[in-house]
């Protein structure tokens, strides 16, 4: 009983470390999409001359994270009010959806690329977007780099402190 115990507790010592890291990944998961979903309305614009509202809700139905209902607001914004100035209520929506998840560098990299998907020269569209996912590409190196160390810590210290409640226990 004493081992299967111990077990538990090292695993349950594991499994706390990687709940403890969840909201890392999760975090860079929805800046991989974000960026993919980008490209993608930048190959649309750019190939397909789709209209912005039918492009915008075409997108959110593509998802299941948050990034579907801001491009669903944004397209019922399009739809709605069709004068107002799209890159203020890009900003707008972004900072509703997105300031509690995103830095500050990652909220203006995101908004300049959203500005840019307005520019009617399709040769900038097309760098702008590539300078974007070469942006966001480094910044999530960075970012998985340093979840994978902070990783390795907490199961480190997790385990240590599941090895250490055996010992007291024991």
């Amino acid at each position: 009983m004493k081992l299967l115990g111990s077990f538990l507790l090292l695993a349950a010592g594991y499994l706390f470390s990687l709940c403890l890291m969840e909201p890392v990944w999760q975090h860079i998961q929805l800046i991989e999409e974000g960026e993919f979903l980008f490209r993608l309305m930048e190959s649309e614009i750019r190939n397909g001359k789709t209209p912005l509202p039918q492009l915008f809700s075409e997108i959110s139905q593509r998802t299941v994270s948050q990034w579907k209902n801001f491009f669903s607001d944004l397209s019922e914004g399009l739809r709605e009010n069709g004068d107002f100035e799209l890159s203020d209520e890009f900003d707008r929506l972004l900072l509703f959806y997105f300031s509690p998840l995103f830095s500050e560098e990652e909220h203006v990299m995101f908004y300049q690329m959203g500005r840019n998907l307005l520019s009617d020269d399709l040769l900038f569209l097309r760098n702008s977007s590539e300078q974007f996912s070469s942006n966001i590409r480094e910044h999530l190196t960075g970012m998985k780099e340093q979840a994978k160390t902070r990783q390795k810590v907490l199961h480190a210290l997790c385990l240590s402190a599941s090895a250490l409640l055996i010992i007291l226990l024991l």
